[in-house]
């Protein structure tokens, strides 16, 4: 997210210094009238949306979303829904309400189910012309491409509403996704923050704390990479008795070895795809950074079975084992599971994942968030246009209360943790090779490489990359030609 998203987590920062943490098929007949009055404008000082209030007489604007990747309840929500003293699902409601009252319109959003679901409604009416839809809101890269190259959504640029050098819309990774000069793929405010992190229990932490040391610092003084990280969870190695390893004994480090084993990579600073002096894409690890790709496959396949690790991926059926246990020091937490462990006694920290080394020059977080795009078969331009810049421009409370929410006394008790949610979010990237990676089954290959390596006993990277460089660098390049 822009400086929106870091404004917010700022004063929050401010204030926990001084106060201790407290326990986010339309109707498009008739021409819209613009409703501004002079003396609301005058009652104001602040800034004012670059969209005029109107009355679209209750048009009604769709979207449909990917409940796999924009979590349900986090983005829409209906009155009846709204849990008593939640400020987020408030919040998230009075964002409708006030786009509807704004510009009189109807919003609807409809769960297109999972991934491999999510695009058929929005395709069968695409493809019969109808206007159903006027948003969609996508997994983070399941069937993106295709959308894109079948033409079933439109350019953002395309629309005058939309202020997408603002800080509320994220213009760089609009424009790092963007073929032949075309923004498919749209990211405001509205995108609440979708990444990994690294969570600790403090409680556990207290008895390795002559050999650990203050995380905090360690990460303000870039000393936080992975090397420590593996050694710190080295530290932590018990059996309860019974001759076994698994889910009831104590580790120093637990995670989902799979989508958040990606993220180690970009933490390192190594992109999945980049552009050449041409503007084409090809596959980068082995072109700039192969010592150092092929160093962190070893180095992650060596920790994800060492004995004081403990991970469960999709191939193992093993359960789970997270921090609340109090049972893990480390763990690999999502920012939406962060939430949850406020109904938990357990005290959790959390990190940045680790810098390659000293000489990094920040810390860097994958983003997981799906994208917004708009369909070809849009009818009022307008009203969609003017609606989906609405929905950011109302978005400030709502990532306001979502990052208090994260920021609550069980998930963050101190300024620190605070601090280093700020570094997770401030360094969020994305990435061409994720976004777009359902353009073949190698670029698919490609992004798991990691993943593959350590939970599927698949060949280590450098051996996936020679396998499957060149047709998905050819593939993911067919993108302009078909796109264009």
């Amino acid at each position: 997210m822009k400086s929106v998203t870091m404004k917010i987590l700022a004063l929050l920062l401010a204030a926990m210094m001084i106060l201790p943490l407290m326990v986010a098929c339309g109707d498009t007949t008739g021409d819209p009238k613009d409703t501004t009055g002079s003396a609301e404008t005058e009652a104001t000082t602040e800034k004012q949306p670059a969209v005029a209030k109107k009355d679209y007489q209750d048009a009604e604007f769709t979207a449909i979303y990917c409940a796999d990747t924009f979590n349900e309840g986090y983005f829409f929500i209906e009155e009846d829904e709204i849990q008593m003293g939640n400020d987020l699902e408030d919040k998230i409601y009075e964002r409708m309400l006030n786009v509807e009252e704004y510009l009189g319109v109807e919003i609807i959003a409809e769960n297109g189910g999972t991934f491999q679901e999510y695009t058929a409604p929005l395709k069968n009416a695409i493809s019969a012309g109808d206007d159903t839809y006027q948003m969609v809101m996508t997994h983070v890269y399941m069937e993106v491409a295709n959308l894109i190259t079948s033409n079933y959504l439109r350019d953002f640029q395309d629309f005058d509403s939309l202020q997408l050098e603002e800080d509320y819309w994220n213009y760089q990774l609009m424009e790092d996704l963007s073929i032949n000069d075309k923004m498919y793929c749209g990211y405001n405010d509205f995108c609440l923050a979708n990444c990994y992190m690294i969570g600790f229990n403090k409680t556990m932490l207290q008895d390795y704390a002559s050999a650990v040391g203050d995380l905090y610092e360690q990460v303000r003084n870039k000393q936080w990479t992975i090397e420590k990280l593996i050694e710190y969870s080295s530290l932590v190695s018990t059996d309860n008795g019974d001759g076994k390893w698994d889910d009831q004994d104590t580790y120093g480090f637990s995670c989902f070895a799979w989508v958040p084993l990606v993220s180690f990579q970009h933490a390192a600073n190594i992109p999945i795809v980049k552009r050449n002096s041409d503007g084409e894409f090809y596959v980068s690890p082995m072109e700039d950074n192969a010592d150092k790709i092929v160093k962190l496959d070893e180095m992650l396949y060596d920790f994800m079975n060492a004995e004081s690790t403990y991970t469960w991926s999709p191939f193992d059926g093993k359960p789970q084992l997270n921090l609340k246990s109090n049972r893990v020091l480390f763990e690999i937490v999502n920012n939406y599971g962060l939430v949850s462990t406020k109904e938990d006694d357990v005290k959790i920290g959390v990190l940045p994942y680790p810098l390659w080394d000293s000489n990094q020059e920040k810390y860097q977080t994958l983003s997981w968030n799906g994208v917004l795009g708009i369909p070809t078969t849009i009818e009022n331009e307008d009203m969609v246009g003017d609606v989906i810049e609405m929905l950011a421009w109302f978005s400030e409370p709502v990532t306001t209360a979502f990052y208090e929410t994260l920021l609550g006394s069980k998930v963050a008790d101190a300024p620190e943790d605070v601090e280093m949610l700020q570094l997770v979010w401030n360094g969020q990237v994305s990435d061409v090779g994720l976004v777009f990676s359902s353009s073949s089954n190698q670029m698919d290959c490609l992004l798991y490489a990691l993943p593959h390596h350590v939970s599927a006993d698949k060949p280590a990277y450098a051996t996936y990359y020679k396998t499957n460089q060149k047709a998905a660098e050819r593939l993911l390049n067919k993108m302009f030609e078909i796109a264009d």
